[in-house]
Order: structure tokens, then sequence, then C-alpha cells
């Protein structure tokens, strides 16, 4: 039996390292960004949150809608099959007796497509960037 002088024992460490490293590296699942416009019959919905969650994995992500029914996701999320949902917007919250400054902001999408638990909207993303325009139905 051969022992191991200490050079020799740093080589065999830093190879264990190295090729740890590269495993964690090649596991790295790829990463996509996602964009699009919210519709209901053909018309911008205008706020709220678009929300992209794949409960099998219980990741997700979310986004605003702006003036014009556009979102991006916020971060980036990993490539595959996602239920989605509009949910409304947040109420002003106000301090008692306070009136609100503006009216709300008309929410139409049905109720039926604003749980993962009742939509049927699904989106497949794909590895790097997603244009995806989501056209909520009737």
């Amino acid at each position: 039996m051969t022992s191991l002088t200490p050079a020799h024992l740093r080589h065999v460490l830093g190879g264990v390292l190295l090729l740890a490293a590269l495993a964690l590296v090649g596991c790295a699942k790829p990463k996509s960004t996602v964009s699009g416009k919210v519709t209901y019959k053909g018309q911008a919905v205008t706020s709220g949150d678009v929300q992209f969650i794949d409960q099998s994995k219980g990741v997700g992500a979310s986004g605003k809608l702006d003036s014009s029914g556009n979102y991006t996701l916020e971060g980036q999320i990993e490539p595959g099959t996602y239920k989605v949902f509009v949910q409304p917007p947040t109420p002003e919250q106000l301090p008692p007796g306070q009136k609100p400054t503006k009216p709300a902001t008309p929410f139409t999408v049905p109720t039926k497509y604003q749980s993962p638990a009742t939509t049927t909207i699904t989106k497949e993303v794909k590895a790097g960037k997603n244009d995806l325009p989501i056209e909520v139905p009737d």
C-alpha cells in the first residue's frame, strides 16, 4: 500500500472539487424571460397581475399589467408548462373614513380565470426570451 503525500492529496482533492463544480454547472437549468399582452374579448386588460404557476414544481412568477395590457414577469423562470391566471388589482389601502382619490379600474376577467384551481389557460415557456400573448376566453 502506498501513502499519499500532501502534494498528491491536494491534487486528488482538487480534482474531486473540480468534478463536483462541473457537475453543478451541468445541472443548472436554463432560465427564461416572459412578457406579452393580456386581452379579454379583444380588449386589453389594463389592471391587475398575470400569474404563471407550475404547481407540480411549486414555482411561479407574476407581472403587473400596464395601461396597455402589457406584462413582464418579474425575474426569470424555468422552461416548462405553466397555468396562467389573472388577478384583480389590490384595492387601495386607506385610513378609516377616507375616500379613494380615483375611481377603481374596472376588472372584467371572468372569475374562472382568476385562480390557479379553475383556470384553463396554459402557456409553454421555452428557454430564453418568450413573447406570450394571453387571450382570456369567455
